[in-house]
């Protein structure tokens, strides 16, 4: 009994007779986004996001969803953007925690790690951080030699130097 209980649940869940089940609704506020002109974000192309604290995975999906959601508004006005993740500190909890849940096919932080990684979001590890903190680059997400900076608070300051807009979530 217990069987067929679990299997009617799937039946259900699947839909009747094997219709699909509907996609979920976008919530709309009542109001169409604001309309922008084509240069509304010149200026705002050249970012750089610094993480040093370790909010746990809720609150790292939040600050790459602010990086998405950055990098989505310069995309559909036209703009190109550069942005980049600076990491020093408890914010190398991020490539970690997505390393612990590489291989787990539900994890969200891979997922949205690389995501981003393939519309040019660049993430800038501290090496003071990996040596203080004696963590190898093997136990961070997707980390490559070229991803590595000397010190990610100078990193911060030599982007902004460079016309980078500072971002801190």
């Amino acid at each position: 009994m217990k069987t067929l209980n679990a299997l009617l649940a799937v039946v259900i869940l699947a839909g009747v007779a094997g219709a699909p089940l509907a996609a979920p609704q976008p919530f709309d506020p009542g109001l169409p986004p604001p309309k922008v002109p084509a240069d509304y974000y010149v200026g705002a192309e050249k970012a750089v996001y610094h993480l040093s604290v370790n909010p746990e995975e809720k609150g790292y999906l939040a600050v790459l969803g602010n990086v998405r959601n950055h990098l989505n508004a310069l995309v559909a006005s036209g703009v190109k953007p550069e942005i980049k993740v600076v990491i020093n500190g408890d914010g190398l909890g991020l490539l970690q925690l997505a390393h612990e849940q590489e291989f787990d096919a539900n994890a969200r932080l891979p997922a949205a790690i690389t995501e981003l990684r393939e519309k040019g979001v660049q993430f800038l590890v501290c090496y003071n951080t990996l040596t203080g903190r004696k963590i190898p680059m093997a136990k961070l997400y997707g980390a490559k030699p070229e991803d590595l900076v000397p010190a990610g608070v100078a990193e911060v300051a030599r982007l902004q130097a460079r016309g980078y807009h500072l971002v801190k979530p």
